[in-house]
């Protein structure tokens, strides 16, 4: 008796366990998604952001072929071609993500490793979206004060 007891103790405990890990993992998948969903409204206005940006490029190296020793224009053209890189590289970034991500592959695998691949999706995916915000910010407001200086 005390031995069925023990087995069903065990049994419920086991279960117990499981299902907080499921849970566990059900949450990083949400927290993973929400940030993706938070963030990819933004991919248009980066791409905005990236013509804008090649635009003043353009500009700045006609205006560089007339003064070529104009260290304003020479400065701005650097700090544009930065920036453009810098939201190529968010875009890029964000696709490779996209592309990566499996989330249903990582929730059939046993909890415990699903959470630590959803963590690190979480982890992957937040860094993606500070990449982002922070490379729209600057070329946002690089372009407000580069219209202001004209």
């Amino acid at each position: 008796m005390k031995i069925n007891l023990l087995l069903i103790s065990g049994v419920f405990l086991v279960s117990a366990c499981q299902n907080k890990e499921q849970a566990q993992v059900e949450t990083l998948e949400k927290e993973v998604m929400m940030i993706h969903d938070a963030v990819m409204p933004k991919m248009g206005e980066l791409v905005v952001l990236e013509g804008s940006i090649s635009k003043k490029i353009t500009q700045l190296d006609s205006l560089l072929q007339i003064t070529p020793n104009d260290t304003t224009f020479q400065q701005s053209l650097n700090q544009s071609l930065q920036l453009a890189s810098k939201l190529r590289k968010a875009d890029e970034d964000m696709m490779n993500w996209m592309h990566e991500y499996k989330g249903d592959s990582l929730k059939k695998l046993p909890a415990p490793q699903a959470i630590q691949a959803f963590t690190q999706e979480k982890i992957t995916i937040e860094q993606v979206s500070d990449d982002m915000l922070k490379s729209i910010e600057q070329a946002q407001n690089f372009i407000k004060q580069y219209t202001k200086n004209q």
